[in-house]
């Protein structure tokens, strides 16, 4: 059986699924080179059928990630086009007399400017729906008085149809193929599949901002039925955590659904009496109590009440509540479940999951025994969960995910090699020649292989460095990365050798870096490039050989040499930009950074 997945929302994307595999994901963004892409996933599809060498004919089934899904995503490019102004201008003009005046005001006629209308494969003229939802209210021509919206709950089939027809046009498929999947459902799937852990009662939890009208749901995996099988969910009105930290973030003026890690990164910045004096502002606003998540209806708006509440404070005293409070409360969530079903396996997914410092506090809980949170737990990953619920509704045997290196390949001809205008190439002999040059000068940026799927760069499109020099974290900050200052980076661990640099007496399996973990005295010492500087915790990467051998292999040969069984990782990217893709993406970050040395499959490439 042969599934072709879709999210047709942020960082829309796809997956690929062969007779219960997953052989083939990756985000429209990768392609188009705009982060957070969220046009159709015209190339990622086609790339993908190239890869895996499908024929759109062979597709057993098309499945959409979510139900009520919008046009907002793609004619506004919500998240990708839209600036921290942008933002801030709708919570003004748009939230605040809608929410906090009973206003009848038009998202699309605030936003007016930011529409783009040739988001879709197909010429206008075939597409009825879309013209029903746009053409209807002249966008090019609004008026000012023109304040009713072009989509209504009523509206959400009409999409529906919209979207099914876009895709079997462009597939040249029978619509009749294509299915929705829930969203938290997605979630779920992907959580307990793509994971190792396959236990008789095994708890699956999601958690996010939104996602058809939900932010949370508990699962159980039955392991006679290979099955997962809900058992509670939470509305998007009652449980609103991932809504909070996105207005928080626009308040401190960063961008919403993309800069929440910055703020998790500055929160260790502060530890002090300001940090609960804050934790206590946003616990007005959301509590859990009974088993159940209760939010203060008093609140119509979040980003008012933030306004109101917490403009006297620094930025860093927010950042250090906000992630406190998020911790206390995931915390008081786990215990509760966890007691409640009485389990002590758990597997973790939602845009939530992403918060690793998060993450580490549910990890110490002591009831449980297990527990794996896959990577990039956000949206982009639903079409896998997709493929993965598909499959196990019709009893198909799955497999979990080794690794994410699911996307394009980096290979090429001798001839590419030329756009590397007036540099020394050379051809890689062993082992030795990689280290040697990432010895000589401390960084070694990296295209190999397969890309990875989701936001995390985990070897195959990664900047490396020596872990042991602190030195390295202002290079790549200010030449390369040119990023805030507070963010950390984080390092590629040997599991063999986890003991020397971390605290992991659960022996937690995290290759895919969803886990922060304290140092020992040993890791503070000697990899403090690669840790938070705040805290000294580290979010890790820990490495089994058979995921990345290359990789492996050359951490193993700096271990040898130098004591330290770790490199320090961050993304091969310039800030703002996606993660390299193509070796032509290579170049250009190459060429425009101060970056000296470039593994490129066989080929280490160094500036003259």
């Amino acid at each position: 059986m042969i599934l072709l997945s879709v999210t047709l929302e942020k960082c829309s994307g796809c997956a690929i699924m062969k007779n219960g595999k997953i052989i083939y994901s990756s985000s429209e963004e990768r392609f188009s080179r705009i982060k957070a892409d969220s046009s159709f996933p015209k190339k990622s599809i086609l790339n993908g059928l190239k890869i895996s060498k499908i024929s759109p004919k062979k597709i057993d089934k098309v499945l959409i990630s979510g139900f009520e899904l919008s046009l907002y995503a793609p004619l506004f490019n919500l998240y990708s086009k839209l600036s921290v102004e942008d933002q801030i201008k709708l919570m003004k003009e748009y939230w605040e007399p809608k929410l906090l005046h009973n206003k009848n005001i038009s998202f699309e006629y605030v936003m007016r400017k930011k529409i783009e209308k040739n988001k879709f494969p197909f010429k206008t003229k075939h597409s009825s729906v879309f013209e029903i939802l746009t053409s209807k209210y002249k966008f090019d021509k609004f008026k000012k008085d023109n304040k009713k919206p072009f989509q209504s709950p009523k509206d959400v089939n009409k999409v529906s149809v919209f979207y099914k027809k876009v895709i079997s046009d462009f597939l040249k498929i029978d619509s009749k193929k294509i299915i929705h999947i829930d969203h938290h459902t997605c979630h779920a799937a992907y959580a307990l599949f793509a994971s190792p852990i396959r236990d008789k009662r095994t708890l699956v939890v999601t958690a996010d901002a939104w996602g058809d009208s939900l932010s949370g749901s508990i699962s159980l995996y039955s392991k006679k039925l290979n099955r997962v099988t809900r058992i509670k969910k939470y509305s998007h009105k009652d449980f609103q955590l991932g809504r909070i930290y996105r207005f928080t973030t626009i308040f401190l003026r960063m961008l919403g659904d993309s800069h929440e890690y910055k703020v998790m990164g500055l929160a260790p910045y502060y530890n002090g009496p300001k940090t609960d004096e804050v934790k206590k502002i946003f616990g007005i606003m959301q509590k859990f109590e009974n088993g159940k998540f209760i939010f203060n209806k008093k609140i119509k708006n979040i980003f008012y009440f933030l306004e109101k509440n917490l403009s006297d404070y620094r930025f860093d005293h927010i950042a250090s509540g906000l992630q406190k409070f998020t911790e206390e409360l995931l915390d008081k969530w786990f215990k509760f479940i966890l007691k409640k079903y009485k389990v002590n396996s758990v597997v973790y997914s939602g845009g939530t999951s992403m918060n690793v410092k998060a993450n580490m506090v549910i990890s110490k809980i002591s009831k449980i025994k297990k527990i794996f949170i896959c990577g990039s737990g956000t949206d982009d990953t639903l079409p896998i969960g997709a493929c993965y619920h598909y499959a196990s509704l019709n009893q198909l045997s799955t497999s979990p995910l080794e690794n994410m290196y699911l996307g394009d390949n980096s290979n090429y001809l001798r001839h590419d090699l030329k756009i590397f205008k007036n540099c020394k190439i050379k051809k890689i002999q062993s082992k030795r020649d990689i280290l040697n040059s990432l010895m000589k000068n401390k960084i070694i940026a990296v295209c190999r292989g397969r890309a990875e799927m989701g936001q995390r760069a985990l070897g195959n499109r990664s900047i490396l460095a020596d872990p042991r020099d602190e030195e390295t974290v202002k290079k790549i900050n200010e030449a390369i990365k040119q990023r805030d200052f507070w963010m950390p980076f984080a390092p590629i661990i040997l599991d063999k050798y986890q003991n020397l640099l971390i605290k992991n007496p659960k022996k937690i399996k995290s290759p895919f870096m969803t886990f922060a973990f304290e140092t020992t005295p040993f890791g503070k010492k000697n990899i403090p490039a690669a840790i938070h500087k705040s805290d000294k915790t580290a979010r890790a990467q820990i490495l089994e050989h058979h995921q990345n051998p290359e990789l492996w292999e050359l951490i193993y040969l700096f271990f040898k040499k130098t004591g330290v069984p770790a490199l320090l990782n961050t993304s091969f990217n310039l800030h703002g930009y996606p993660i390299v893709n193509s070796v032509k993406d290579a170049k250009e970050v190459f060429k425009s950074s101060e970056l000296q040395s470039l593994w490129l499959e066989d080929h280490i490439i160094e500036k003259k």
